[in-house]
């Protein structure tokens, strides 16, 4: 784990002592969060920085031997060196001798017994050979009062000597320690270190470590959940994994972790223990409110407690102050308490037997339905669906399940939906109406959520009972329209909408609409969209997004900026209403916008991606996936556009999504890019024998994929000859989204001797104000115009195209501006010499040799000099180049040298967080460094 603040400050003592300073640091925190690793990961440090450690731990004792962790540690120290023969260390040793006999004489007791130690140990620190001394005092919550004393006059009077005090010391265990400790830091004589729990990164670090191998994503986010962050319970609850046969071993070479059943709740054994000891510590009115609150949850209502327990609310308030004196349970705000890890509730749960669990609940269901009344809200519902559960109600339990689960699918949580579902259908009655109301809404939540395959099986079974029932069959039969709409099985879902007709006129409008949009009538798509929302203005918030959202994408072919306002809208009454699922839609939708500027960004389609995964909205985030590509392949970030494509076709052959031949078209393009030109036809071949709309077919394969890869490697006339093709097809669809129609006008100018007549069907055709299409149209006019003499105006074009933007420019920015160099080189206007120079440069920093190669011919043939080395490579010092660093590692490199964590270093370099995640790992490799603290002294060249 990283633990880069506390490290930071430790390592500073180590340093101190190197020079010739002291000082007593004190890492505090809860058992088992790292203190002692942290003691040891300094003491490592300090012995390796040519230091003497020296080590000693207290241990609880009802009469501790005094001054324990000072002789262990000088004991063990003696084993292995000889005594200092030093003039000023002499006159002490018989006061250290007490500690180690070894030492000599022992000097009588006296009252300065424990001044004469500490200014023994200080001039110790000054006469070993070593720089200094570092001394780690383990566990001084449970030190007698001679070794705090002796800290404290360390601590004191440690400052110009070259021995540094280590101690780790628990919250809350000994007031007399922390008492000492806090006035220590208020006179600034000793350096408090709070130690934290761990954040996820590092438990899923701690996980690794522990096991040599990647752990299973589930393994990882269990732990993140129960272990409170603390290393010791990681280890722990792994251990008991391993023991319960719950995680099984890797076989073979390059095997991983695997799962062999569901993950339980696995409290360690030391947990319970601590957790029944402080338990025991409070009388059974406490104890009896601690079991029944953590039948409620991680949260305590204390009102609930106190009208299920029949206690007074003055009994259930002591009781809460028990629990608390023994950090069982903290407050939350206001008058909200909670326990203080979710593995302090599990605890408290191991200790109850079943028939106790069941009374409780039944006494917590029975006054929580007196105070909630009706139980309307959702919260109501998940509550009481779990006590009803628990309690064996399961009539009760189901209906509450059922209630909880239309309570998930109105906001859109379909994750939380199924679920429910899940609990309700493994105790319904076989064959009763409940279980029919369930199976449902659980093909609802599939049609949702893009499951196809599964709405479609849900739905088959309801379809055949619910033939007398011609109301809940309509209902049915417009979820599996949705279902199917979702596949692409247009017919099919034009049928099912067909005999559902006059059930629900507007969730039929908008499925009509978006079955127009699925076989390109935009027009048609846009105005049964608009008469969805006529209908139900905002009485039906969900309809009204989706009607928002068939907007949007029928506009999104030939208008931008009207494409932008409906998602908004669309995204605005979502957020408005709280519908999660329709949120990440929008958003996603909005995120798919950016695609269209000229320095695409990512945060939005992560952000969506993000919440469509919580949501359980699999089809739109496998449908993100496809986007996160086409942004990461416009900055060559190919490892990580491959995860996304990779991660899209797994859930689109799950799903059998129609989207999956456009996976394959852009996995195509992606090996393309990378030079793998065998692999890029494999893709290709298998896209054209998944089922795909002509439309696609006729433009996608030339157009999205041969061109595209053409165009990056300079191959202009084939790049030309591709989109020639792909707009011969994209008229007779043009509907169909087509984002290198700006590129095809600019290269019909510059490699024609016209292009006019493109450049005007550009401007008045579809996305004309799409910005990645418009600085490409303006491009060409600035060709047009030098090649016609009108240099100024050529300029001015050029200019007004080319304003300042933030952000890194994608390689096909590049291509476009070697164009209009060669073209203003030719026709004599412009500054053609610089702008070459920047498109080198950028070349050569995104790896494109063949361009790059391209660059420098066409730099000679204009006659201007090309230099030997492109400036993205002379930004890299010789002893860096030797090492294999390339120009973006060294961007890095130095922004990690000034302390910018990776996040930041995305944001100011525009990469994504994983792609700084592998710059940094190979600058490691490179560089041989052990951590990234390491990297830093790497920037300067060694000295000879």
């Amino acid at each position: 784990m990283s633990r880069t603040a506390e490290r930071a400050r430790l390592h500073a003592a180590v340093d101190g002592v190197r020079d010739g300073r002291g000082g007593l640091w004190v890492l505090r925190g809860d058992p088992g969060v790292g203190k002692s690793r942290l003691a040891g990961a300094l003491a490592a440090e300090a012995a390796d920085a040519g230091l003497e450690v020296l080590s000693g731990r207290a241990v609880p004792s009802g009469t501790p031997t005094p001054l324990r962790p000072i002789g262990e540690a000088l004991l063990a120290w003696l084993r292995t060196h000889e005594v200092p023969d030093d003039r000023l260390l002499a006159p002490y040793l018989p006061t250290l001798a007490r500690l180690a006999p070894q030492l000599g004489p022992v000097a009588p007791d006296g009252a300065s017994s424990v001044m004469l130690l500490g200014e023994g140990l200080l001039r110790l620190a000054r006469a070993v050979p070593a720089p200094g001394i570092v001394l780690v005092v383990e566990d001084l919550h449970w030190a007698d009062p001679e070794t705090l004393a002796l800290v404290e006059y360390l601590g004191d009077n440690a400052r110009e000597v070259p021995l540094a005090v280590v101690a780790t010391c628990r919250l809350h265990e000994s007031p007399a320690a922390n008492e000492l400790l806090t006035a220590l830091e208020w006179r600034r004589s000793a350096e408090l270190v709070e130690v934290a729990p761990m954040a996820d990164d590092d438990v899923a670090a701690v996980a690794l470590a522990c096991l040599g191998s990647e752990p299973p994503a589930e393994v990882v986010a269990w732990l993140q959940r129960y272990s409170a962050g603390y290393p010791l319970l990681v280890e722990e609850m792994l251990a008991d994994l391993r023991d319960a046969g719950v995680l099984a071993e890797p076989t073979g070479d390059g095997g991983a972790w695997t799962l062999a059943g569901p993950l339980p709740v696995l409290v360690p054994r030391p947990f319970v223990r601590s957790v029944e000891g402080r338990l025991a510590e409070v009388g059974p009115q406490a104890r009896q409110v601690a079991t029944a609150a953590a039948m409620l949850g991680p949260e305590l209502d204390w009102r609930l407690l106190a009208a299920a327990l029949e206690l007074s609310e003055t009994e259930v308030a002591a009781a809460l102050h028990d629990l608390r004196g023994q950090r069982l349970v903290v407050p939350v705000s206001g008058e909200r308490f909670a326990f203080r890890h979710a593995l302090t509730r599990e605890a408290v749960l191991t200790g109850l037997l079943a028939p106790e669990r069941a009374r409780l609940a039944g006494l917590l269901a029975a006054a929580l339905a007196a105070l909630a009344g009706d139980a309307d809200g959702a919260e109501d519902h998940l509550r009481l669906a779990e006590l009803y559960e628990a309690a064996g109600d399961d009539e009760r339990a189901v209906a509450l399940w059922l209630a909880t689960a239309r309570d998930a699918i109105g906001r859109g949580a379909l994750v939380s939906a199924g679920e429910a579902l899940g609990r309700a259908l493994a105790r319904c009655t076989p064959g009763s109406s409940l279980e029919t109301e369930v199976r449902e809404a659980e093909v609802e939540v599939h049609a949702l959520a893009g499951d196809v395959p599964r709405a479609l099986a849900a739905g088959e079974v309801l379809t055949a009972e619910l033939a007398d029932e011609p109301g809940r069959l309509a209902a049915v039969r417009l979820r599996l329209a949705r279902a199917l709409l979702a596949g692409g099985s247009w017919d099919e879902a034009a049928a099912m909408l067909a005999a559902a007709a006059g059930h629900d006129p507007a969730q039929e409008e908008v499925l009509a609409a978006r079955l127009a949009l699925g076989r390109e009538d935009g027009a048609t798509a846009a105005d049964r969209a608009a008469a969805a929302l006529a209908a139900v203005g905002e009485d039906r918030p969900e309809i009204a997004c989706e009607a928002w959202e068939v907007l949007g994408r029928a506009a999104r072919a030939r208008d931008y900026v009207a494409a932008e306002d409906a998602f908004e809208a669309g995204y605005r009454l979502a957020d408005a209403h709280d519908l999660p699922l329709w949120r990440c839609r929008l958003l996603a939708a909005l995120g798919s916008l950016d695609l269209a500027a000229r320095r695409p960004t990512e945060d939005r389609l992560v952000a969506a991606r993000r919440a469509a995964l919580d949501v359980g909205a699999i089809a739109t985030a496998a449908r993100i996936e496809i986007e996160l590509n086409l942004v990461r392949i416009r900055y060559l970030d190919l490892d990580e556009a491959m995860a996304a494509i990779d991660n899209a076709t797994t859930m689109m052959t799950r799903l059998r999504l129609p989207d999956l031949a456009t996976a394959y078209l852009l996995r195509a393009a992606t090996h393309g890019l990378a030079g793998r030109a065998d692999a890029m036809e494999a893709d290709i071949a298998t896209a054209l024998d998944l089922p795909m709309d002509e439309g696609l077919r006729a433009v996608g394969v030339p157009g999205h994929v041969r061109s595209f890869v053409a165009l990056a490697h300079a191959r202009y006339d084939d790049a030309h000859a591709q989109l020639d093709l792909a707009m011969a097809h994209h008229r007779r669809s043009p509907s169909m989204p087509f984002s290198l129609r700006g590129f095809w006008a600019l290269l019909e100018t510059a490699l024609g001797d016209d292009g006019a007549a493109a450049r005007e069907e550009v401007r008045t055709g579809p996305q004309a104000n799409s910005p990645h299409n418009w600085f490409a149209l303006r491009y060409a006019d600035a060709i047009a115009l030098g090649r016609a003499g009108e240099t100024a105006e050529a300029e001015r074009v050029f200019a007004d195209a080319e304003w300042g933007l933030p952000g890194r420019e994608p390689w096909p920015e590049l291509h476009a501006r070697m164009l209009v160099a060669r073209a203003a080189a030719r026709d004599g206007w412009g500054t053609p010499e610089p702008w070459f120079r920047h498109v080198l440069d950028g070349l050569v920093g995104y790896g494109l040799t063949e361009a790059a190669s391209a660059c420098r011919v066409a730099m000679r043939e204009a006659g201007f000099a090309v230099p030997r080395k492109a400036a993205g490579a002379e930004r890299v010092p010789p002893h860096l180049q030797r090492l294999g660093v390339t120009a973006r590692e060294r961007d890095v490199l130095e922004l990690v040298a000034a302390g910018l964590q990776n996040k930041q270093i995305a944001d100011r370099l525009y990469l994504s967080v994983r792609t700084v995640e592998t710059h940094v790992a190979r600058l490691l490799q490179r560089t041989g460094s052990a951590e990234r603290g390491e990297l830093a002294a790497h920037l300067a060249p060694p000295t000879e």
